[in-house]
Formats: C-alpha cells, sequence, structure tokens
C-alpha cells in the first residue's frame, strides 16, 4: 500500500465507502489531484485501478460534452468553498461508451487551516440514459416532472423557467430541418453553460427548453435571459451562419407545495406563450402583475385539472343556437364548456380554458366535450333533420395524429352524421406546422365534416383561404354599434364579400339586438347568432327556446 497521500485517502475512504452495484464512491485529494475510486466504479467505468493521478483529467474524459462545463462549475465553486447545492446530476461515459446518468453527493473536507483539502462523494447510476432527448442530449420532460414531483413532496421551493423561440417555424422554413435541430441544439448548449451548476436543463414538449433552479433568485433570472437574448439576436453561429433568433421566456416561482406538478408546467407554458404572443418575447415573470390574479389562477387551473383526471367532475355544457341569416329558423348550435365547484362556484370558460389549452389533459377534455355534444346533438337532429352542431377544436386535438381515429371511432359509437358536424378551429391553429394542420383539415373534410374559423381581422383571411374552411365566424365586435364604427362596417363588408366570392358561409356572431340584426342583414351572410336568439343554456332549455319551436 503505498504511504502519504495514498494513507490519507485510504483512511478517509475506508470510513466513507458503503456500497453496491448501482453506487459508486470515491475520495478526491485537491491539491495533488489523486483520487481513489470503488472497485465496482473501477470495473464500470473502466478505469486502470482504484487510485487515479491526473484524476480530474481522466473522469472529466467521461463527462458527457454538454455537461462538462458545468460540471467543472459545480468542482471549481465546491472546492473554493462557496454554497452549492447537495446533489449534482450530470452524465458520464462508461466502459462500453454508453451515457449514464448520475447523481452525485458529496462534501468538501477541510485541512486545519480551513482550506479545503479533500472531497469525498458518492454517485448514484440511474442507468443508461433513455430519458435524453437525442437532439440537445437533455433530459426530456418526463424526467422533470419527476424532478418536480420530487420537489413538491420534499417541499421545496424552485423556479421553473421556459424558453421558447418566438417563431421556429420560419427558422425551419429558412434553414430547413437538419439546420434548425442544430440551432437548437446550440441554445440548448449555451443554456447549459450559462446557467452552470444553479439549474438544471431540460428538453419540454416541441422547442421548448426548461430550466429549473433552486438557486436562482428573478434578478439572477433576469440577467440570464437578458444574456440569451443577446445571444440568439447578436452571438449564434451554426456551421459558420449567423443566426437571428428571437426568443420568449415565462419564469413561475413555485412555493405553494399543494399545487400538482403539472399544474406549474402548465402555468409556466402560459406564461411562456403571453410572452411570445403578446409582449415580443420580453420575460413574463408568473407571480408579477404582468398576469391578473396569478396566485387565483394556479389554484384555479390545478382544482380543474383534477376535475379532469377524476373523470370531468363539475363539467357540462350549454349551447347557443345559430340561426339561418334569411329565415331565422334554426340552422344549428355552438357548444360551449361550462365548469362549476366549490368554492369556486361557476367559472367561464376564459377563466381557465386559455391556460388548460397547454396542457396534455385538454386532449381528452376536448373529446369529452364532443362526444356529449354528439349525443346531445342527436336528440335534438329528431326534431330538425337539417341541424349541425358548431365544436370549438382544441389546438392539442388537431396537433396529434391519433385524434383523426379518436373522431371516427366517437362518430360511430354515437351514430352522429359526420356532415353535420362543423368542427371550429381556433386561433392558435396558426402556430402549427402548415402541412400537418393542412392534412388534418384536408381529413376532416374528407370525412364530410364542416370546418369553420374564427376570423377577428384581415390576417386571419390569409389561413381560411389555405385552410379551405367552410365557414367564417366573425367575432362579436363585428356586430356592435355598425351605424356608428366605420371601421367595422368597411371591415364587415371587405371581409364577407371575401368570403361570398370564395363561396364560403359567413357567420355573424354577437348580435344582441333587432338593430344590430337588420345592420347585418346589410351584408352578404349566411347565419346568425347571440344573446337576441338566445343565450347559452343547457340541451333542456335549449328545446324551449322560441326559435327552436319556431
Amino acid at each position: 500500500m503505498a504511504t502519504g497521500t495514498y494513507d490519507t485517502i485510504s483512511r478517509i475512504f475506508d470510513t466513507f465507502a458503503i456500497t453496491s452495484k448501482s453506487r459508486y464512491v470515491f475520495v478526491y485529494d485537491i491539491d495533488k489531484n489523486v483520487a481513489k475510486w470503488s472497485l465496482n466504479a473501477v470495473e464500470y467505468f473502466g478505469f486502470t485501478g482504484e487510485y487515479l493521478n491526473n484524476a480530474n483529467i481522466i473522469w472529466e474524459a467521461h463527462i458527457h460534452p454538454v455537461d462538462k462545463d458545468g460540471y467543472k462549475d459545480y468542482m471549481r465553486k465546491a472546492f473554493s468553498g462557496q454554497k452549492v447545492p447537495d446533489t449534482f446530476s450530470y452524465r458520464a461515459r462508461n466502459k462500453n461508451d454508453e451515457f449514464v446518468a448520475l447523481t452525485c453527493r458529496g462534501v468538501v473536507i477541510k485541512d486545519y487551516s480551513g482550506k479545503p483539502a479533500m472531497f469525498a462523494c458518492t454517485i448514484i447510476n440511474h442507468g443508461v440514459v433513455d430519458n435524453a432527448d437525442p437532439t440537445t442530449f437533455l433530459q426530456n420532460q418526463y424526467q422533470l416532472l419527476n424532478n418536480l414531483r420530487t420537489s413538491k413532496l420534499e417541499k421545496k421551493s424552485y423556479k421553473l423557467i421556459l424558453v421558447n423561440f418566438i417563431d421556429f417555424g420560419e427558422i425551419n422554413r429558412r434553414y430547413g430541418y437538419t439546420f434548425g435541430n442544430k440551432i437548437l441544439y446550440m441554445l440548448a448548449t449555451q443554456i447549459r453553460k450559462e446557467i452552470g451548476a444553479e439549474g438544471i436543463a431540460y428538453r419540454g414538449e416541441g422547442t421548448i427548453i426548461a430550466i429549473y433552479t433552486e438557486a436562482m433568485s428573478l434578478d439572477d433570472i433576469k440577467m440570464f435571459y437578458n444574456r440569451l437574448r443577446v445571444y440568439g439576436r447578436e452571438n449564434m453561429m451554426v456551421d459558420g451562419n449567423k443566426i437571428n433568433a428571437e426568443l420568449a421566456a415565462g419564469v413561475i416561482v413555485a412555493d405553494d407545495h399543494t399545487v400538482d406538478e403539472h399544474s406549474i408546467y402548465t402555468s409556466a407554458k402560459y406564461a411562456l406563450n403571453f410572452s411570445r404572443t403578446q409582449k415580443h418575447g420580453n420575460l413574463i415573470i408568473f407571480h408579477n402583475d404582468e398576469l391578473d390574479n396569478n396566485k387565483h389562477s394556479i389554484e384555479l387551473v390545478d382544482a380543474v385539472r383534477k376535475s379532469v383526471l377524476n373523470n370531468f367532475e363539475g363539467f357540462y355544457l350549454e349551447y347557443q343556437p345559430i340561426v339561418s341569416a334569411g329565415e331565422g329558423t334554426l340552422r344549428g348550435m355552438e357548444v360551449l364548456l361550462r365548469w362549476k365547484k366549490e368554492p369556486f362556484g361557476v367559472v367561464a370558460p376564459s377563466e381557465f380554458v386559455p391556460w388548460l389549452e397547454h396542457d396534455q389533459v385538454f386532449y381528452s377534455l376536448g373529446n369529452w366535450i364532443l362526444k356529449q355534444a354528439l349525443n346531445d346533438g342527436k336528440i335534438i337532429k329528431q326534431d330538425h333533420p337539417r341541424f349541425y352542431v358548431n365544436v370549438n377544436l382544441a389546438f392539442i386535438q388537431l396537433e396529434r395524429s391519433d385524434f383523426r381515429t379518436t373522431l371516427v371511432d366517437m362518430l360511430q359509437s354515437t351514430g352522429f352524421p359526420a356532415t353535420s358536424l362543423c368542427l371550429e378551429l381556433s386561433t392558435n391553429s396558426k402556430q402549427m406546422n402548415a402541412d400537418h394542420l393542412k392534412s388534418q383539415v384536408s381529413f376532416l373534410k374528407s370525412c364530410g365534416i364542416k370546418v369553420a374559423m374564427e376570423v377577428e381581422n384581415f390576417a386571419a383571411l390569409d389561413i381560411t383561404r389555405a385552410l379551405s374552411v367552410d365557414i367564417i365566424r366573425m367575432a362579436p365586435e363585428f356586430a356592435i354599434g355598425l351605424d356608428k364604427n366605420v371601421t367595422n362596417r368597411y371591415m364587415l363588408q371587405a371581409i364577407t364579400g371575401f368570403a361570398q366570392n370564395m363561396k364560403v358561409d359567413v357567420c355573424i356572431t354577437g348580435v344582441e339586438d333587432e338593430d344590430a340584426v337588420s345592420s347585418v342583414k346589410m351584408f352578404p351572410i349566411s347565419e346568425l347568432q347571440g344573446y337576441y336568439y338566445g343565450k347559452p343554456v343547457t340541451l333542456s332549455e335549449f328545446k324551449l327556446l322560441p326559435v327552436y319551436n319556431k
């Protein structure tokens, strides 16, 4: 047995090493750069022996390139006496050239003068990294949710940051998908470099990159994001090409340990989307005044999510009539979601749907809405054979390819005719991949289903043309004060004229009184909807409306 340094390491090591097949121990002499590893680690990683000279160089050669800077930064801080997290996760290559996920829990041992002298560490091997994203080499969303769940159980407070490109679709169109993946990898690498040991980065849905941090303050996050935006705008180079990429970001402070981790993630996605669509990429902090009633909102979203998972408890549907502009007879009904549960009472969908649209549970809720509406619509068709049902289609339903099979199965099981169903696309649909969106719409139309889209301005007309929709549904504000609002009158004239030439039906929504009916009938429209003909009501109340029995 060696003397001097080796004797010192061995004495510490013998009292520290409690090993198993998936748990390794090493003790590292900081000044002499010598380490002793447990025998199972020597075998697993293919070391030449228990003792390693130039230990830092040998071990760092095993660490994943994306994780190396973060690892070195963590060790530098630990050895200099700075406060670091109790554990640190990274990936390292075993003797079979497989990357495995490791978690290190270490302690710095100081000499008699108080100077860091030894680093003793236990490493847990989580196995070959099959939860890593192949494009960015980051852990994936499932690993993130596991981390958030653990933090909730351990009552840890943390911050979750979500970063995305404002328009990655444009990047793909300009440079191609392969080049786009390189850009995403560069962003992920820069994020890892910026956060160092103060956070963990994950690949979220689509092109979202999530950062979990307990150490960073909100001021730290603001500075980090400012540096990241500068990198995206000015310093991102891929294959010798300078890329100009605008970013958006949202952050949530998670300090309520009663809230489900999925609700935390959903709220962070909402903040990110608010940054992308409303704030030109500026950082949105969930626990500030940028978003109204955010504390109430996250509690509401959490409760609504749990209701979805609890067999759609508290959800019900209401219906508003759609009438023909010519005869004033019943043509169809719009399906409107409602939710009621104490202590919230009756909650309008506008308070939770914009949030829930960013959550995977919305897919099952959207399908529940559709099936309920088809069953109720089948009852009404007994009295009104030409009647159709208009259902708002969630972005997440269109996004998933298995929705096609689900929809066909639903039509068959309910016996509702596809030709009497109209599916309305949300304005968020334009964020979807254009080819996939066209494919989904083509499939719907091939089944005989009508496709509608709400139009709020001229910009929406381009997508209605590209998708060949059947019905344009004008936003309610167009029906208000047309005799005084010249701008609305001219816009309505232009849009309805466009629709008439394209042989597309137009439904004017928000019609509240007889004056509004007279005003909008001056234009080439097909259908009307609004309080003048009936407020949203339950199925039994719908059958009692005057227009139903006209």
